[in-house]
C-alpha cells in the first residue's frame, strides 16, 4: 500500500511539473507579473494555478472530467468563461502596471493566488488535456490513488510556477527586455482567450 501511495504522489508530482512548463495562462501572468515587480503576487499566481490543476486532475482522474468536457454546451460556457476572466486579467494588468514594494502585505499574495486559481480553472481546454493524461496513464485510479495524484499534480505546478516567479523577478530591472516583455505578455493573453472561445465553438455543434 504505502509503495502505490508513493507510485501515486510521485507521478502526480511530475506531471505537475512537466505539465506546468508549456506556454500557458499562468506562465504568461507570472512573467507578466514578475516584471512589473510585483513578485508577492506572481507567487500567488503560482499558487493559485497549482490549486486550480490539482482541482483538474482530481476531476480527471476520477473520471468526472471526461463528463464534462462530453457535453459541449457547459464546455462553450466554460471557455467563454475563462476567456472573459483572462481579459479582465490583461485589462486590469495593462492599467495598473507599476511596481510594487518588495516589503508588502499579504494581500498581494492572496489576490495573486485568486487571480491564478480564476484564470485557470474554468478553462476546458486544461481540463481536456488532463482527461487525455488520466486515461494514458492511470485510466483505473481509485478515489485515494486519484486524491494522491491530484495533490501530488498541485504541489508539482505550483513549485513550476514559483520557480518561474523567482527566475523572472531576478532579472535586472534596467534589462531592454523588460520593456517588451510585458506588452507580448499580454497580447498572448489575448490570444489564448480568444483561441479558447473558437476552439470549442468550433469543435462543438451548436
Amino acid at each position: 500500500m504505502s509503495l502505490a501511495v508513493l507510485h501515486a504522489a510521485g507521478l502526480g508530482l511530475g506531471l505537475g511539473v512537466v505539465t506546468g512548463i508549456p506556454l500557458g495562462v499562468i506562465n504568461v501572468a507570472i512573467v507578466d507579473a514578475a516584471t512589473a515587480g510585483r513578485r508577492r503576487f506572481a507567487s500567488g499566481l503560482a499558487l493559485g494555478g497549482g490549486a486550480a490543476d490539482a482541482i483538474h486532475a482530481m476531476l480527471a482522474f476520477t473520471g468526472v472530467g471526461r463528463v464534462v468536457t462530453a457535453d459541449p454546451t457547459l464546455v462553450r460556457g466554460l471557455a467563454i468563461g475563462a476567456a472573459v476572466a483572462i481579459v479582465a486579467y490583461a485589462v486590469i494588468a495593462w492599467r495598473g502596471r507599476r511596481p510594487i514594494a518588495p516589503a508588502t502585505s499579504d494581500i498581494h499574495l492572496t489576490r495573486g493566488l485568486l487571480s491564478g486559481f480564476l484564470l485557470t480553472l474554468p478553462n476546458p481546454g486544461a481540463l481536456a488535456a488532463w482527461v487525455a493524461v488520466a486515461a494514458s496513464v492511470w485510466s483505473d485510479a481509485t478515489p485515494l490513488e486519484a486524491a494522491l495524484i491530484a495533490g501530488g499534480v498541485g504541489a508539482g505546478s505550483a513549485l513550476w510556477f514559483t520557480l518561474l516567479a523567482s527566475w523572472i523577478s531576478r532579472v535586472r530591472r534596467d534589462h531592454r527586455a523588460l520593456a517588451v516583455i510585458p506588452r507580448v505578455a499580454l497580447v498572448l493573453l489575448v490570444a489564448i482567450a480568444v483561441a479558447g472561445v473558437v476552439r470549442a465553438m468550433t469543435a462543438a455543434p451548436a
